[in-house]
């Protein structure tokens, strides 16, 4: 009868016992070990009641945090106060309520640790220690131990330093302004409620004197952005709040010196004060929006082993490595920079930077790039490029370009704005000539400044990038993050859905239906072993059967060269046989059927089904009702794909089965506006070429490197969710967009009628930008409630 692990709850295979405790393996009793001896022991009381289930054994690495606590790793990541150090990481396995009571008690019996603050909506850690007592690299450490593997989140100090400080600036700026114009709308009021004579000259003056820290400071950015404009010969929307601000402003100040004519100074400073407001919402609205990209560390840290002059081997951060250097690559590690080989040879997996899915064999005076792995023995290499100028780096470079590029829309909307002020500017200009000829220059000013003011596209320029940042930071909170803002965009355009079959369309839980050993000679075993290191749906159900019909033929042994070929299976030697685990693609069966080889003799057979994920069949009708085509890309053999295919309602020749990674590739490219969804290696390629990439949950690392989206768990709902999203979003910003546009249009016909006064206009003018904002907030919030989120 098999056992459970005392930790994880997982079947024990081969037991480790403590006492009367079983454990599947030394990571879950290490743990169990540190509990106990901390009276830590309501920790399973509550995972029990938190209803959660599934929990992985803790697995141990030989990851080493020592590079942490480097000076210059410390001075540009963390934070330091005093003797006090702090740092945020993200969380591995977070799952419940168990989680956060133990990792929050950390300082309570580890001595050094102040302070361990969870946030599980987000699976980081804010850790603070004693840095004279504990080193921030031994808590990452005890975190790994505890079964929380921990990723440094590194936000640069200097930025966020200087984020702090503009915040803090726009802040001062809002408040003055706030105040300014509160203060000079009391005195508007009293002379708007009939104050004359000196009462009113009097409010007039201290008006002045509260209008010129608006004009002489709080209205700086705009200076500067129409500075800086007009010098790279581009048209700022900027430019008709500077040219109201100074026309309005000194003509109320003339006005004020000789009492004569209106005075705007309340209505301009109520127009700064609402667009400074306006665009501090929007600038924290997009930082919280991205915040979501700190998840991004999980997936590119890389540390290195450097060697001084003796041999001797530091752990650093691969960005602080220099041309020259020598480190040292240990099999299975990820290859932080580009290099020459200096000693040994081995094989690597290149598939991240060429697509090629076959090892490639290494040498001395072989180069060898940043992203790839080493799959064999140990290798020293030269660093001949530093990360950022590595292939890598050149891909990841590209990648952080195209996140910053704009999207269309907001292309087509920064033109529309820009084309329209020139318009504005030369109707004025022209208004202003004409009556200036005609002797009446005060009428065309007022004029010119009316039409100026109440034309100023502020709402062309908020809205769009408003409704885009408010709509990723909704999906980032229901589990799908997006990379970038170009992302919406492409969705909406979207006609064709490709999805991998396992693990996406289905559970990738299989379920072994026929097992034949063809020779009885402790296969089984080697079997066991090939499988145990593999992360494949496969190799877990394999092992699963293995576990639970065939435990007495599992002994401890050790294979060599163990490798796994992307798309094919784990291969290893052991006693000088080359044991390989194949697709066997002749198996006339509607199971999915793989082998265990001898070299090339077939020793085991075995079939195993999977089952259709519940929102798999719901999501592809209801992407086919609203115009979409379904296609499934899989390595399977094609009696199990069709099968698939017939119960799912695609056309069989939307189906394609027994494909490879590069076939993958090459299918998509057929087709226009394509999005795919996979969560294998053998996607990446795919993932990456597509005009939207969707790694699901689940994802090997290569996937989450090479995708567009990643969704944080299994339902496929939430890809209509994005593609709802997208298009609302869109939806919302053209409709924000004809509504600026009737507004602007409208302005300026009333302006030239002389139907409105400069007063009048600088009042609609940010209500105009305000309505525009509360547009955006109430589209989104209805996004939400269709979201459900």
């Amino acid at each position: 009868m098999s056992q459970k692990c005392d930790h994880c709850d997982q079947t024990v295979i081969i037991p480790i016992k403590l006492e009367d405790k079983v454990f599947c393996c030394e990571g879950c009793k290490t743990v169990f070990q540190i509990l106990a001896a901390n009276n830590l022991g309501s920790y399973y009381t509550l995972r029990e009641q938190s209803g959660k289930t599934g929990f992985a054994p803790v697995e141990i690495t030989n990851q080493k945090f020592k590079y942490i606590d480097h000076e210059e790793f410390i001075n540009k990541y963390a934070k330091r106060e005093e003797n006090k150090l702090s740092m945020s990481f993200y969380l591995e396995n977070v799952h419940c309520v168990a989680c956060l009571w133990l990792i929050e008690r950390l300082p309570h019996f580890e001595k050094g640790i102040l302070s361990t603050e969870l946030n599980m909506s987000k699976s980081t850690v804010e850790v603070t220690v004693d840095e004279d007592v504990k080193k921030l690299s031994e808590v990452a450490k005890m975190l790994e131990t505890l079964g929380y593997p921990p990723h440094p989140i590194m936000e640069e100090n200097q930025a966020k330093i200087m984020q702090r400080k503009e915040d803090h600036k726009d802040l001062i700026r809002i408040a003055i302004s706030f105040f300014c114009a509160g203060n000079i709308m009391m005195m508007a009021f009293s002379i708007y409620a009939g104050a004359v004579g000196a009462i009113k000259e009097y409010f007039d003056y201290i008006s002045l004197v509260l209008f010129l820290p608006i004009l002489f400071y709080t209205a700086i950015p705009f200076y500067k952005s129409a500075f800086f404009s007009a010098k790279n010969k581009v048209v700022s929307i900027d430019l008709p709040i500077v040219l109201a601000l100074l026309l309005g402003g000194f003509l109320s100040i003339y006005n004020v010196f000789t009492q004569g004519g209106h005075i705007y100074f309340d209505s301009l400073a109520t127009l700064v004060f609402l667009l400074l407001g306006s665009r501090y919402i929007l600038k924290k609205s997009q930082q919280k929006g991205l915040a979501t990209s700190e998840i991004s560390n999980f997936f590119t840290n890389i540390t290195s082993y450097k060697l001084d002059e003796e041999g001797n081997e530091t752990e650093v951060f691969a960005s602080f490595l220099n041309i020259d250097d020598k480190i040292k690559i240990y099999p299975g590690d990820t290859i932080p920079v580009d290099g020459i080989i200096l000693i040994g040879s081995s094989s690597t997996n290149n598939s991240l930077i060429t697509g090629e899915m076959l090892p490639q064999k290494v040498s001395i005076g072989s180069e060898v790039f940043s992203g790839t792995v080493n799959l064999d023995s140990e290798i020293i290499i030269q660093v001949s490029k530093n990360s950022k100028d590595s292939k890598l780096g050149e891909i990841l470079g590209q990648v952080e370009k195209g996140w910053n590029k704009k999207t269309e829309i907001i292309t087509l909307t920064d033109t529309i704005a820009k084309y329209f002020v020139s318009v504005v500017f030369n109707i004025a200009g022209i208004i202003f000539t004409y009556y200036a000829f005609s002797g009446d220059i005060y009428t065309g000013t007022i004029k010119a400044l009316t039409l100026v003011i109440i034309t100023c596209p502020c709402a062309l320029g908020l809205a769009t990038p408003l409704s885009l940042t408010l709509t990723l930071s909704k999906l980032a909170k229901k589990g799908i993050i997006v990379k970038d803002e170009l992302v919406i965009e492409k969705t909406n355009k979207i006609k064709n859905i490709f999805f991998d079959k396992t693990g996406t369309l289905t559970n990738g839980r299989f379920k072994v239906t026929y097992f034949e050993s063809l020779k009885d000679n402790g296969h089984k075993n080697i079997l066991y072993h090939l499988e145990k290191k593999s992360k494949h749906p496969i190799a877990k159900s394999i092992i699963n059967y293995l576990v639970e019909e065939e435990a007495d033929s599992i002994k401890e042994i050790q294979l060599d060269g163990y490798e796994e070929i992307l798309g094919v299976g784990p291969r290893a030697k052991f006693k000088n046989a080359t044991y390989s685990l194949r697709p066997l693609k002749s198996e006339k069966t509607q199971a999915t059927s793989v082998g265990l080889f001898i070299e090339e003799e077939l020793s085991i057979k075995i079939h195993l089904e999977d089952s259709l994920k519940p929102s798999s069949k719901e999501v592809i009708t209801k992407l086919k009702s609203l115009g979409f085509n379904p296609f499934i890309l899989s390595g399977d053999n094609q009696s199990v794909v069709s099968r698939l295919g017939n119960e799912l309602s695609i056309p069989e020749n939307h189906v394609y089965s027994q494909v490879s990674p590069l076939d993958k590739q090459a299918i998509t490219e057929k087709y226009e506006h394509v999005m795919m969804l996979g969560d294998g290696a053998n996607d990446a390629i795919s993932l990456s070429q597509v005009d939207v990439g969707v790694a699901v949950h689940g994802s090997v690392d290569i996937s989450l490197r090479a995708s567009n989206v990643f969704m944080t768990n299994n339902d496929l709902n939430l890809l209509l969710d994005l593609i709802i999203a997208s298009r609302e979003t869109i939806n919302l910003i053209k409709r924000n967009l004809i509504f600026s546009l009737i507004y602007n249009i409208l302005g300026v016909t009333l302006a030239l009628l002389g139907l409105i006064s400069p007063l009048l206009a600088a009042i609609l003018m940010p209500l105009s930008s305000l309505t525009v904002l509360l547009s955006t907030v109430w589209g989104t919030k209805l996004l939400r409630s269709s979201l459900k989120a």
